[in-house]
């Protein structure tokens, strides 16, 4: 309550205020706005301040702490991870260096395969292989034939004087022109060091863990070579990246495996630096925190304490509340007028205002009020007509000053990047690839030189992830002495325009992931073949053995036969599609055939392996050739990824409506996340120093994929790691089968009639076996490996038939063919085209040649014989 005549002052004060034409009354005294303040802040601030102070700097000793514990880790955790890709590159490099082409000393292939294996990989590393003399003899970084440069290195030298892998220094590559870190592994021949296998690794290698993930922002973050050198930055890496670190930071790195250190970054910030090294690599990782970012860091957890320093404030805002009391009345008197204005609305009208400086300010709020509604109005419509223009269209415009790199755009330019767009030099890498950026960034030096305007088609990445297209328009502004001093220009997204080359390069990725499943494939019935080829050299195998033996190599060389027919069918490719020939067949005989194709690599790693088969029949409806694929993929990972000397298990299970096929092994198993990841395409387990194997490729991914098409499906477990695997694949059964089947195979046949056979091919080994077999069918057979030699021995042996191979030197089987058509000796003769080009138009060129039969190499045997037998027997028959 107050006394009447302080009352009626008061009111009296309210009429006047609503009778004036501002809104402020000018009988009520005033005093400047600084007075107030001025007591408040003495009466409140001072018992507060020194309570705060003590408690600061007690709460900011005990964070930097937490914060360097925190950032250690941090580094320590990025050291494992370059050991991690380093350890990578080197299982890459020593997988390749197995290969049998460099046994064969076929680089060419070496080249194909190395390249196909690194696009498998992931990008950041090439593949060089290098003589003692330090001579590139490939380098997967250009094409294979190219001339390359010799490039010595000391890692290379240790190499070859210990047969152990070595990490080279950061040093300039000869072929790619940039800073480069050689991995480097032996390849042996012979027993002993041939030639050296190096993977180049580039910076981008390490770009994945230098982010803001695991780098805080400010922070520069450098991967450091065994010679403190920088090979990767997160700062600006092209400024730095093969340079030494600093001097305070060498000296540490010297002194102390990790550590903190106050130095200068390269760019000349002061800043503490925390760094550790590997003992396995002798390589660093070192985060520099700017002094500036590291006070800010430790100060935001202060705001705890602000809870505690408010309760200090609040004995003084105890004491100044009478004083404080028409201050604040007056400042709130200003909020609702605030609020209004910035709504477009009338502001309403001032009660108790009783600082001069707020009566001021509320009088000019009642002017802008109206002055900005009208304008506000117009502009309004404009912007409205043109944000809606501009965002159909997906068109916007932007202007920088080259002065400070300010970017100003229109609002619809945010809606075409799903984002605010950073000043240019910002957007390398965020917004702009850095091919982009390097376009744009010329045009605008261009521009700025000479002025005139611009076009460009870029690529941008987009705020959600995807990448757009978009059209930058840009022209140079001129001031008034002539120079450019800005630059201005629009946007516009074409990405609609780029979608029919984007599905063109989706359709090429399909196609490279159908090959790559392909190539795998290929591998499986190699062992086996060389196996069984090796065996038949023995002179003690009896007759059984050997036709065995025979049998088994056949039926791979079938098997590989296909596989390459698949390769060959180009539309599969483009539509994405496998076939199946399905027939009813017992998955007895399919796991039998599997198990032939891994008994070279059980013998070499001294596993033992037990099947459990089933005594009856066990029918399903499925293709052969791919069910004998899906075991011979899981016993071979089994075999791989089980130590020496290992147990294999393989088993076949009966439900009343499936049958299962169980492969275990006791090997070094999986985690959890692999087993979940397990049969994705090109997935592979986490790689750690005692898993030199790697994890899972994409044979399990083709497992998956043949066993849906049959109606199955595949699953794994593991009880963890070191604790083996269990591969299950579950099939529908088909009914049993009530009558025998029969032999199918057709009888030897009797040869009519002894033929004379002439077989001409330039592959000795290859004209010498189909020699054998034609010999051991009962008929008389001559060899050439020359065409126009075998033109001089056909017009005196006088064969009945000729086995003719296409690719011959100096003249091909085509033209081989038409002299022996018109010879007098051999014009009647029965040519047989014998070639590893079987597509149609293949055919109709040995066709229109003169060819009788195309027969395609690996030969069906069979097939030749009845075609020879064909002949024995009509010529009998004259």
């Amino acid at each position: 309550m107050c006394a009447p005549p302080v009352c009626g002052v008061e009111f009296a004060g309210l009429n006047v205020l609503e009778s004036n034409v501002t809104g402020i009354s000018s009988t009520i005294p005033r005093r400047p706005l600084r007075a107030y303040l001025l007591w408040l802040v003495l009466v409140t601030l001072l018992p507060g301040v020194v309570g705060a102070s003590l408690l600061f700097v007690h709460q900011y000793q005990k964070s930097r702490a937490q914060f360097e514990r925190n950032t250690m880790q941090t580094v320590r955790a990025l050291v494992h991870t370059v050991d991690s890709k380093l350890l990578q590159a080197q299982a890459v490099a020593q997988t390749l260096s197995t290969l049998d082409a460099l046994q064969e000393r076929d680089f060419a292939r070496v080249h194909r395969q190395a390249r196909a294996a690194l696009q498998l990989a992931g990008d950041g590393m090439t593949a060089v292989l290098r003589e003692r003399s330090g001579q590139q003899i490939l380098n997967t970084a250009v094409a294979y034939g190219e001339r390359l440069p010799i490039e010595t290195s000391d890692s290379l030298e240790q190499v070859f004087a210990s047969g152990r892998p070595a990490i080279s220094r950061v040093f300039i590559g000869k072929v790619v022109g940039q800073p480069i870190v050689s991995v480097d592994v032996p390849v042996m021949i012979d027993g002993s060091v041939a030639y050296v296998l190096s993977i180049g690794v580039r910076p981008d290698y390490f770009d994945d863990m230098l982010t803001p993930k695991s780098v805080s922002e400010g922070a520069r973050a450098s991967v450091v070579d065994a010679g403190g050198t920088i090979f990767a930055r997160n700062l600006s890496p092209e400024r730095f990246v093969g340079n030494r670190v600093t001097a305070p930071l060498f000296h540490a790195i010297e002194r102390k495996r990790e550590g903190i250190v106050r130095s200068v970054s390269q760019e000349g910030t002061a800043q503490l630096t925390f760094y550790s090294g590997s003992e396995t690599t002798g390589w660093h990782v070192a985060i520099g925190i700017p002094r500036a970012n590291l006070n800010q860091v430790l100060f935001e957890p202060l705001a705890a304490l602000l809870t505690g320093v408010l309760l200090l404030f609040a004995i003084g805002l105890w004491l100044a509340w009478q004083i404080g009391g028409r201050l604040a009345r007056s400042v709130q008197a200003l909020t609702e007028p605030a609020v209004a204005l910035g709504k477009g609305e009338t502001p309403p009208r001032f009660t108790q205002v009783h600082v001069k400086e707020a009566a001021e300010v509320a009088e000019a709020i009642g002017a802008a009020s109206n002055l900005l509604g009208e304008r506000a109005q117009a502009l309004a419509i404009k912007e409205a007509e043109l944000r809606d223009a501009h965002r159909m269209a997906r068109f916007g415009t932007w202007h920088m000053q080259l002065q400070g790199g300010a970017l100003i755009t229109s609002e619809s330019v945010p809606h075409i990047y799903g984002r605010e767009l950073p000043p240019f030099d910002e957007q390398r890498g965020a917004v702009l690839p850095e091919e982009s950026w390097q376009r744009a960034n010329a045009l605008i030096r261009e521009l700025q030189r000479t002025g005139g305007s611009g076009r460009l088609q870029l690529q941008v990445l987009h705020a959600h992830g995807h990448r757009i297209w978009i059209d930058l328009h840009c022209e140079a502004v001129q001031d008034s002495d002539g120079n450019v001093s800005a630059l201005r220009g629009t946007i516009q997204d074409v990405t609609d325009r780029v979608n029919a080359e984007e599905a063109l390069r989706q359709a090429d990725q399909r196609k490279n992931e159908f090959l790559a499943m392909l190539a795998h494939e290929l591998r499986n019935p190699l062992a086996p073949i060389a196996s069984g080829a090796q065996l038949l050299g023995h002179d003690t195998l009896d007759p059984a053995r050997t036709r065995q033996i025979s049998g088994i190599i056949a039926r791979q060389a079938r098997h590989m036969a296909g596989l390459v027919d698949d390769l060959l069918d180009v539309s599969r490719v483009t539509r994405g599609l496998v076939t199946l020939a399905k027939t009813r067949i017992d998955v007895n005989d399919v796991l039998t055939e599997a198990l032939e194709q891994v008994q070279e690599p059980l013998r070499q790693k001294g596993h033992t392996l037990e099947s459990s088969l089933l005594t009856a029949p066990a029918w399903v409806m499925g293709d052969r050739k791919r069910l004998v694929q899906v075991v011979g993929n899981l016993l071979h990972n089994a075999v791989k990824f089980t130590p020496a000397g290992g147990k294999l298990r393989v088993a076949l299970e009966l439900d009343p409506s499936r049958l299962r096929i169980v492969v275990t092994d006791n090997g070094i198993g999986m985690l959890p996340e692999e087993l979940e990841r397990a049969f994705e395409m090109f997935v592979q387990g986490e790689r750690t120093p005692d898993r030199t194997q790697g994890g899972l490729g994409i044979g399990l991914a083709l497992v998956r994929s043949l066993v849906q098409l049959h109606g199955g499906s595949v699953r794994v477990e593991s009880p963890g790691q070191g604790q083996g695997s269990s591969f299950i694949v579950t099939l529908p059964r088909s009914a049993d089968q009530r009558a025998g089947s029969g032999d199918t195979s057709a009888p030897a046949a009797t040869v009519a009639h002894q033929l004379k056979v002439l077989v001409v091919d330039d592959n000795v080994d290859a004209a010498q076996v189909l020699a054998m077999y034609v010999s051991a069918a009962g008929h008389e057979v001559a060899v050439e490996h020359d065409p126009f030699d075998a033109l001089l021995r056909a017009a005196q042996f006088v064969p009945d038939a000729c086995l003719l191979d296409i690719g011959l030197p100096g003249m091909d089987g085509h033209e081989l063919a038409r002299r022996l058509r018109a010879a007098p000796a051999t014009a009647h003769a029965l040519l047989v085209a014998v070639t590893g080009y079987g597509q149609s138009q293949d055919r109709d060129a040995s066709s229109q040649a003169g060819f009788d039969h195309h027969l395609v190499k690996p030969v069906d045997m069979a097939n030749l014989d009845r075609i020879l037998t064909a002949a024995s027997s009509a010529a009998a028959a004259v």
